[in-house]
Protein backbone atom coordinates (compact mmCIF):
# COMPACT_ATOMS: atom_id res chain seq x y z
CA UNK A 1 0.00 0.00 0.00
CA UNK A 2 0.90 3.40 -0.75
CA UNK A 3 0.44 4.78 2.66
CA UNK A 4 3.02 2.40 4.43
CA UNK A 5 5.94 3.63 1.94
CA UNK A 6 6.50 6.54 4.66
CA UNK A 7 6.98 3.66 7.53
CA UNK A 8 9.16 2.20 4.87
CA UNK A 9 11.32 5.18 4.59
CA UNK A 10 11.31 5.55 8.42
CA UNK A 11 12.77 2.50 8.96
CA UNK A 12 14.53 2.70 12.48
CA UNK A 13 15.15 6.42 12.84
CA UNK A 14 13.70 7.75 15.89
CA UNK A 15 13.34 3.95 17.96
CA UNK A 16 17.06 3.45 18.03
CA UNK A 17 18.78 6.62 19.43
CA UNK A 18 22.25 7.72 17.48
CA UNK A 19 25.41 7.11 19.54
CA UNK A 20 26.29 10.19 21.10
CA UNK A 21 29.06 10.92 23.80
CA UNK A 22 27.59 14.39 25.67
CA UNK A 23 25.16 13.34 27.97
CA UNK A 24 23.25 16.38 26.75
CA UNK A 25 22.77 14.57 23.07
CA UNK A 26 22.11 10.90 24.73
CA UNK A 27 19.28 12.19 26.76
CA UNK A 28 18.00 14.14 24.53
CA UNK A 29 17.92 11.08 21.88
CA UNK A 30 16.54 8.66 24.62
CA UNK A 31 13.66 11.12 25.00
CA UNK A 32 12.48 10.85 21.22
CA UNK A 33 13.08 7.45 21.55
CA UNK A 34 10.34 6.63 24.10
CA UNK A 35 8.17 9.56 23.33
CA UNK A 36 8.29 7.76 19.21
CA UNK A 37 7.41 4.09 20.60
CA UNK A 38 4.35 5.68 22.74
CA UNK A 39 3.00 8.04 19.93
CA UNK A 40 3.18 4.97 17.23
CA UNK A 41 2.03 2.09 19.40
CA UNK A 42 -0.26 4.19 21.34
CA UNK A 43 0.96 3.74 24.51
CA UNK A 44 4.08 1.75 26.11
CA UNK A 45 5.72 0.39 29.63
CA UNK A 46 8.93 1.14 31.43
CA UNK A 47 9.98 -2.99 30.55
CA UNK A 48 9.74 -2.20 26.51
CA UNK A 49 12.11 0.69 26.60
CA UNK A 50 14.49 -0.57 28.56
CA UNK A 51 14.23 -3.97 26.24
CA UNK A 52 14.98 -1.30 23.17
CA UNK A 53 17.74 1.03 24.93
CA UNK A 54 19.45 -2.00 26.79
CA UNK A 55 20.31 0.68 29.77
CA UNK A 56 19.98 0.11 33.71
CA UNK A 57 16.76 0.15 35.42
CA UNK A 58 17.63 3.03 37.51
CA UNK A 59 18.28 5.07 34.19
CA UNK A 60 14.97 4.33 32.86
CA UNK A 61 13.49 5.39 36.10
CA UNK A 62 14.57 8.70 36.04
CA UNK A 63 14.11 9.14 32.23
CA UNK A 64 10.10 8.47 32.68
CA UNK A 65 10.32 10.70 36.15
CA UNK A 66 11.28 13.08 34.04
CA UNK A 67 9.15 12.60 31.36
CA UNK A 68 6.32 13.02 33.66
CA UNK A 69 7.48 15.98 35.54
CA UNK A 70 8.04 17.66 31.94
CA UNK A 71 4.32 16.63 31.20
CA UNK A 72 5.25 15.23 28.36
CA UNK A 73 3.87 12.13 28.91
CA UNK A 74 0.69 11.27 31.18
CA UNK A 75 1.25 7.62 33.42
CA UNK A 76 -1.88 5.37 34.10
CA UNK A 77 -1.47 3.05 36.28
CA UNK A 78 -1.62 -1.00 35.44
CA UNK A 79 -2.62 -4.02 36.65
CA UNK A 80 -1.39 -6.35 34.74
CA UNK A 81 2.34 -5.24 34.24
CA UNK A 82 4.70 -5.83 36.45
CA UNK A 83 5.87 -2.29 35.92
CA UNK A 84 2.51 -1.19 37.92
CA UNK A 85 1.97 1.45 35.40
CA UNK A 86 1.80 1.92 31.36
CA UNK A 87 2.09 5.93 29.73
CA UNK A 88 0.76 7.60 26.78
CA UNK A 89 1.64 10.89 25.14
CA UNK A 90 0.11 14.09 27.01
CA UNK A 91 -1.04 17.02 24.80
CA UNK A 92 2.57 18.75 25.27
CA UNK A 93 4.07 15.21 24.35
CA UNK A 94 2.13 14.26 20.90
CA UNK A 95 3.28 18.17 20.13
CA UNK A 96 6.84 17.90 20.91
CA UNK A 97 7.30 14.29 19.26
CA UNK A 98 5.48 15.63 16.41
CA UNK A 99 7.92 18.81 15.68
CA UNK A 100 10.78 16.39 16.67
CA UNK A 101 10.03 13.73 13.64
CA UNK A 102 7.86 15.66 11.35
CA UNK A 103 5.31 13.55 11.77
CA UNK A 104 1.53 13.54 12.57
CA UNK A 105 0.58 11.13 15.29
CA UNK A 106 -3.02 10.18 15.74
CA UNK A 107 -3.55 9.92 19.68
CA UNK A 108 -5.71 10.12 22.23
CA UNK A 109 -4.38 11.69 24.90
CA UNK A 110 -6.86 10.73 27.79
CA UNK A 111 -6.15 7.53 29.17
CA UNK A 112 -9.84 6.77 30.21
CA UNK A 113 -10.18 4.55 27.09
CA UNK A 114 -7.05 2.12 28.29
CA UNK A 115 -7.89 -1.54 27.74
CA UNK A 116 -6.37 -3.08 30.51
CA UNK A 117 -7.44 -6.56 29.20
CA UNK A 118 -5.28 -6.44 26.31
CA UNK A 119 -2.22 -4.80 27.72
CA UNK A 120 0.14 -7.38 28.39
CA UNK A 121 -0.89 -8.71 24.62
CA UNK A 122 0.01 -4.89 23.01
CA UNK A 123 3.21 -4.59 25.22
CA UNK A 124 4.29 -8.19 23.89
CA UNK A 125 4.07 -7.01 20.96
CA UNK A 126 6.12 -4.26 20.93
CA UNK A 127 8.98 -6.26 22.20
CA UNK A 128 8.15 -8.66 19.16
CA UNK A 129 9.17 -5.64 17.01
CA UNK A 130 11.60 -4.02 18.68
CA UNK A 131 13.33 -7.53 18.36
CA UNK A 132 13.47 -8.40 15.15
CA UNK A 133 14.25 -4.38 14.17
CA UNK A 134 17.22 -4.08 17.06
CA UNK A 135 18.84 -7.72 16.73
CA UNK A 136 18.68 -6.98 12.60
CA UNK A 137 19.93 -3.54 12.64
CA UNK A 138 23.20 -5.02 14.21
CA UNK A 139 23.59 -7.67 12.00
CA UNK A 140 25.92 -6.94 9.23
CA UNK A 141 25.39 -10.36 7.31
CA UNK A 142 22.02 -8.77 6.41
CA UNK A 143 20.84 -12.68 6.63
CA UNK A 144 17.33 -13.18 5.49
CA UNK A 145 15.91 -12.60 8.99
CA UNK A 146 16.59 -8.67 8.97
CA UNK A 147 13.87 -6.17 9.11
CA UNK A 148 14.55 -2.36 8.95
CA UNK A 149 10.97 -1.26 9.69
CA UNK A 150 7.45 -1.53 11.09
CA UNK A 151 3.98 -0.71 11.22
CA UNK A 152 1.75 -1.08 14.15
CA UNK A 153 -2.05 -2.31 14.17
CA UNK A 154 -2.78 1.22 15.42
CA UNK A 155 -1.54 2.27 12.41
CA UNK A 156 -3.27 -0.25 10.12
CA UNK A 157 -6.75 0.60 11.75
CA UNK A 158 -6.14 4.41 11.52
CA UNK A 159 -5.60 3.50 7.30
CA UNK A 160 -8.74 1.57 7.20
CA UNK A 161 -7.92 -1.92 7.93
CA UNK A 162 -10.79 -3.65 9.71
CA UNK A 163 -12.90 -0.52 10.17
CA UNK A 164 -13.96 1.74 7.23
CA UNK A 165 -13.59 2.16 3.61
CA UNK A 166 -12.70 -0.69 1.12
CA UNK A 167 -10.11 -2.44 3.92
CA UNK A 168 -12.80 -2.87 6.32
CA UNK A 169 -13.85 -6.62 6.15
CA UNK A 170 -9.39 -6.90 6.47
CA UNK A 171 -8.08 -8.24 8.99
CA UNK A 172 -5.74 -5.64 11.01
CA UNK A 173 -2.60 -8.33 11.90
CA UNK A 174 -1.05 -7.00 14.61
CA UNK A 175 2.40 -5.77 13.07
CA UNK A 176 4.00 -5.33 10.27
CA UNK A 177 8.02 -6.26 9.36
CA UNK A 178 9.71 -5.01 6.49
CA UNK A 179 11.84 -7.37 4.63
CA UNK A 180 14.04 -5.55 2.51
CA UNK A 181 15.86 -8.84 0.51
CA UNK A 182 12.10 -9.70 -0.73
CA UNK A 183 11.11 -6.55 -0.98
CA UNK A 184 8.01 -7.39 0.79
CA UNK A 185 6.20 -6.90 4.13
CA UNK A 186 5.59 -9.27 6.80
CA UNK A 187 2.88 -9.98 9.35
CA UNK A 188 3.76 -10.35 13.15
CA UNK A 189 0.59 -12.17 15.58
CA UNK A 190 0.59 -12.47 18.75
CA UNK A 191 -0.87 -15.28 20.48
CA UNK A 192 -1.84 -15.49 24.57
CA UNK A 193 -4.75 -17.51 24.82
CA UNK A 194 -7.02 -20.66 23.42
CA UNK A 195 -9.80 -18.51 22.63
CA UNK A 196 -9.30 -18.68 18.53
CA UNK A 197 -8.12 -22.45 18.67
CA UNK A 198 -11.95 -23.65 20.30
CA UNK A 199 -14.26 -25.59 17.80
CA UNK A 200 -17.85 -24.96 19.20
CA UNK A 201 -21.17 -25.75 17.46
CA UNK A 202 -21.67 -21.78 16.80
CA UNK A 203 -17.63 -20.64 17.07
CA UNK A 204 -15.10 -21.16 14.93
CA UNK A 205 -12.43 -18.57 14.32
CA UNK A 206 -9.07 -19.97 13.37
CA UNK A 207 -10.67 -21.49 10.05
CA UNK A 208 -11.63 -17.50 9.26
CA UNK A 209 -8.45 -15.98 9.92
CA UNK A 210 -6.83 -18.48 8.33
CA UNK A 211 -8.68 -17.05 4.87
CA UNK A 212 -7.72 -13.65 5.97
CA UNK A 213 -4.23 -14.78 5.67
CA UNK A 214 -4.69 -16.87 2.50
CA UNK A 215 -6.24 -13.72 0.27
CA UNK A 216 -3.12 -11.37 1.62
CA UNK A 217 -0.47 -14.07 0.78
CA UNK A 218 -1.95 -15.33 -2.61
CA UNK A 219 -2.58 -12.19 -3.80
CA UNK A 220 0.39 -9.88 -6.27
CA UNK A 221 -0.85 -7.12 -4.33
CA UNK A 222 -1.11 -8.62 -0.84
CA UNK A 223 0.01 -6.79 2.23
CA UNK A 224 2.40 -9.08 3.76
CA UNK A 225 4.35 -12.03 1.85
CA UNK A 226 4.76 -14.11 5.24
CA UNK A 227 2.93 -14.67 8.72
CA UNK A 228 5.16 -14.39 11.74
CA UNK A 229 3.47 -16.34 15.11
CA UNK A 230 4.92 -15.43 18.40
CA UNK A 231 3.63 -16.23 22.10
CA UNK A 232 4.85 -16.57 25.73
CA UNK A 233 4.20 -20.48 25.60
CA UNK A 234 4.83 -23.05 22.54
CA UNK A 235 2.00 -24.92 23.56
CA UNK A 236 -0.16 -22.24 21.90
CA UNK A 237 1.80 -22.22 18.92
CA UNK A 238 1.73 -26.31 18.32
CA UNK A 239 -1.77 -25.90 18.39
CA UNK A 240 -2.35 -22.97 16.04
CA UNK A 241 -0.18 -25.41 13.69
CA UNK A 242 -1.93 -28.24 14.60
CA UNK A 243 -5.11 -26.95 13.85
CA UNK A 244 -4.08 -25.24 10.49
CA UNK A 245 -2.74 -28.69 9.77
CA UNK A 246 -6.17 -30.25 10.15
CA UNK A 247 -7.97 -27.17 8.06
CA UNK A 248 -5.65 -28.02 4.90
CA UNK A 249 -6.08 -31.35 5.54
CA UNK A 250 -9.95 -31.39 5.53
CA UNK A 251 -9.98 -28.49 3.17
CA UNK A 252 -13.83 -27.88 3.61
CA UNK A 253 -12.52 -24.32 2.22
CA UNK A 254 -11.74 -25.45 -1.09
CA UNK A 255 -8.21 -24.25 -1.27
CA UNK A 256 -6.65 -25.27 -4.86
CA UNK A 257 -2.93 -26.48 -4.69
CA UNK A 258 -0.88 -23.27 -4.92
CA UNK A 259 -2.92 -22.10 -1.90
CA UNK A 260 -2.00 -24.97 0.20
CA UNK A 261 1.55 -24.36 -0.87
CA UNK A 262 1.33 -20.91 -0.45
CA UNK A 263 -0.11 -21.46 3.33
CA UNK A 264 2.27 -24.22 4.19
CA UNK A 265 5.17 -22.17 3.53
CA UNK A 266 4.21 -18.26 4.50
CA UNK A 267 3.09 -19.49 7.96
CA UNK A 268 6.23 -19.75 10.56
CA UNK A 269 6.24 -19.83 14.30
CA UNK A 270 8.56 -18.49 16.34
CA UNK A 271 9.27 -20.39 19.36
CA UNK A 272 12.50 -19.57 19.43
CA UNK A 273 10.92 -15.99 21.11
CA UNK A 274 8.77 -17.81 23.76
CA UNK A 275 10.67 -17.44 26.91
CA UNK A 276 11.51 -13.42 26.47
CA UNK A 277 7.72 -13.33 26.44
CA UNK A 278 6.99 -15.43 29.50
CA UNK A 279 9.78 -14.12 31.52
CA UNK A 280 9.15 -10.47 30.81
CA UNK A 281 5.47 -10.78 31.53
CA UNK A 282 4.10 -14.07 32.42
CA UNK A 283 6.60 -15.59 35.01
CA UNK A 284 6.00 -14.32 38.81
CA UNK A 285 9.13 -15.21 39.93
CA UNK A 286 10.56 -13.34 38.30
CA UNK A 287 12.82 -10.03 39.34
CA UNK A 288 13.50 -6.50 38.24
CA UNK A 289 17.45 -6.05 37.74
CA UNK A 290 19.09 -4.68 40.93
CA UNK A 291 19.29 -1.09 39.98
CA UNK A 292 15.52 -1.01 40.31
CA UNK A 293 15.82 -1.66 44.26
CA UNK A 294 16.74 0.72 46.62
CA UNK A 295 18.35 -1.14 50.13
CA UNK A 296 17.12 0.58 53.08
CA UNK A 297 18.04 0.03 56.71
CA UNK A 298 14.75 0.07 58.66
CA UNK A 299 16.39 1.24 61.88
CA UNK A 300 18.39 3.96 60.04
CA UNK A 301 15.31 4.73 58.52
CA UNK A 302 13.09 5.30 61.66
CA UNK A 303 16.36 7.04 63.23
CA UNK A 304 16.01 9.46 60.44
CA UNK A 305 12.56 10.22 61.00
CA UNK A 306 12.99 11.23 64.92
CA UNK A 307 15.74 12.92 64.25
CA UNK A 308 13.68 15.14 61.58
CA UNK A 309 11.10 15.39 63.81
CA UNK A 310 13.30 17.13 67.03
CA UNK A 311 16.05 18.39 65.09
CA UNK A 312 16.58 22.13 64.77
CA UNK A 313 18.60 22.18 61.78
CA UNK A 314 16.88 23.69 58.88
CA UNK A 315 19.87 22.15 56.70
CA UNK A 316 19.16 18.52 58.18
CA UNK A 317 15.47 18.76 57.12
CA UNK A 318 15.35 20.08 54.32
CA UNK A 319 18.21 17.51 53.34
CA UNK A 320 15.71 14.79 54.39
CA UNK A 321 13.43 16.08 52.41
CA UNK A 322 15.62 15.66 49.17
CA UNK A 323 16.29 12.27 49.93
CA UNK A 324 13.17 11.02 50.55
CA UNK A 325 11.51 12.71 47.35
CA UNK A 326 14.69 11.11 45.17
CA UNK A 327 13.76 7.59 46.47
CA UNK A 328 10.02 8.23 45.95
CA UNK A 329 9.60 7.45 49.75
CA UNK A 330 6.70 8.85 50.91
CA UNK A 331 5.77 9.44 54.90
CA UNK A 332 3.77 10.88 57.33
CA UNK A 333 6.07 12.80 59.06
CA UNK A 334 8.77 13.86 55.95
CA UNK A 335 6.78 16.52 53.72
CA UNK A 336 7.73 15.99 49.94
CA UNK A 337 6.05 18.91 48.31
CA UNK A 338 8.63 21.33 49.45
Amino acid sequence: MQELSIYQNLGTRFLIPPEYNNPAQIGHARRISVLYVIGRFGFSSKTVIQYLLGIRREAINKLFRKLVVDGLINERKSFGSKDGAVYYLSAKGKRFISFETELEYHQKTDTSAHNSKTEIHDLSVQIFVIDRLVKSNGNVDRNSDQYTAFVTEKELREAGYGRFGELRHLRAVDSLLYHPQSDSWHAGEGEFSNKKNLKTPNNYLRPEILEQYRRQLVAEDGLYARVLFFSHRERFLRQIAAITDEIIKENALGYTDKDIEVLTASLKYVHSFCPTLYELFWNPDAKLDKDSHIKIDQDRFEQAVALYSVSSSNEYQQGLTDVFRTLGIKHPNIPTNK
